[in-house]
């Protein structure tokens, strides 16, 4: 295990409070720590700010605990499953997966944040996918191709929820759940559910849809391997723009921001909430995999192209702040969260494998 540290400086009192706090000094590049895993990481990142750790699994089954102010491992673990989530829920860690030989279905683990000690907690009818699950006030939902079920705040399973198959994402308007279904390579529909998860209303449009879904003020809005779709809450899809989509957007109140994906024309666009565009930026290469993050502290959106290179723009303007290569995701669905105060970003790379304590503030004001 390879284990790059940058040079730290630590205050008894600063180091007490979560995730990157720290008096730090990064190098030319933003960097404050990274730590190298032995195989791509292909699920998370998430954060756990109560415990101060930065949580991941790697495609061979292993489970990550670092912490998030030093990047050294507290612990790590193989689980006796396929991990699907990792689930920080308040001050309580679990982990969901199936098993490759037993029953269909899956289980959920009660982990120890201090040492990775696993107890069985239950088992449930689904096999979420993979790095998906919805954040509600009731808990968090998981959701399969064709069924859901509630995680309690305090770990209790609800019943589990028949839904249309084909789901590729979900997301939330008001008490309504809407459900971004893959009908074919050439038709895109979004299912809406009450509360109670009870069909209400459904809308098409012929498109392939990549699992970019994104809730935005009272609209949705989807991402193709040709197009952006937006939907109302009724839902009614149509064409929004005409470019791919893969990766997933970011937003403000006032701005949408979303990753081109389109071969030779990569970049950011930003539109307001009629729909004009605002801003536009190119980037080296296609953004299909990385998300694009809003920081609030900065005001600042970060990318990562598909050739690795990061970029840190001016939300409001799109004036590039801080450019620089660090290595490339090639996995769908990575994570990229900030720390509570939003100063540093998590980054899971595939190529080389790694994961990176980005400094934001530095990026933000190096200039």
């Amino acid at each position: 295990m390879k284990f790059h540290r940058k040079i730290v400086f630590w205050m008894g009192i600063v180091a007490f409070f979560s995730a990157c706090t720290i008096l730090d000094t990064v190098d030319e590049n933003g960097i404050l720590w990274e730590y190298y895993t032995p195989l791509p990481i292909t699920i998370g990142i998430e954060t756990m700010p109560s415990q101060n750790l930065v949580l991941f699994a790697d495609e061979g089954g292993t489970l990550y605990a670092l912490d998030a102010g030093s990047g050294l491992l507290r612990w790590k673990i193989t689980p006796p499953l396929t991990i699907t989530t990792i689930l920080p829920i308040d001050n309580t860690l679990y982990v969901v997966g199936y098993s490759n030989t037993g029953a269909q279905g899956s289980v959920i683990y009660t982990v120890d944040t201090l040492n990775g000690a696993i107890s069985l907690q239950r088992s449930f009818p689904i096999k979420p996918l993979p790095n998906r699950f919805l954040a509600t006030p009731d808990g968090m939902l998981l959701y399969s191709s064709s069924q859901a079920v509630m995680v309690s705040n305090n770990g209790n399973l609800s019943t589990t929820y028949s839904l249309l198959n084909g789901i590729i994402a979900m997301e939330r308007i008001g008490t309504e759940y809407y459900a971004l279904i893959r009908e074919t390579d050439n038709s895109t529909r979004i299912q809406k559910y009450s509360s109670s998860f009870s069909a209400i209303n459904s809308g098409t449009h012929t498109a392939n849809p990549t699992g970019s879904f994104l809730a935005w003020n009272t609209a949705l809005y989807i991402g193709s391997s040709t197009s952006l779709l937006r939907s109302d809450t009724t839902p009614s899809l149509s064409l929004f723009k005409t470019f791919p989509v893969k990766s997933s957007m970011a937003s403000t109140s006032l701005s949408l921001f979303v990753p081109s994906a389109e071969t030779f024309n990569g970049g950011i666009r930003a539109y307001d909430n009629a729909g004009n565009q605002v801003w536009s930026v190119a980037t080296y290469a296609p953004i299909s995999y990385a998300p694009l993050v809003y920081n609030s502290s900065y005001q600042v959106i970060f990318s990562l192209d598909d050739t690795g290179n990061i970029g840190v723009y001016d939300a409001s303007t799109g004036r590039l702040l801080f450019q620089r290569y660090l290595g490339s995701i090639q996995k769908t669905g990575l994570k990229l969260p900030m720390d509570i105060y939003q100063n540093y970003i998590f980054i899971p790379f595939s190529s080389p494998a790694k994961v990176v304590c980005f400094s934001l503030r530095y990026a933000s004001t190096s200039q």
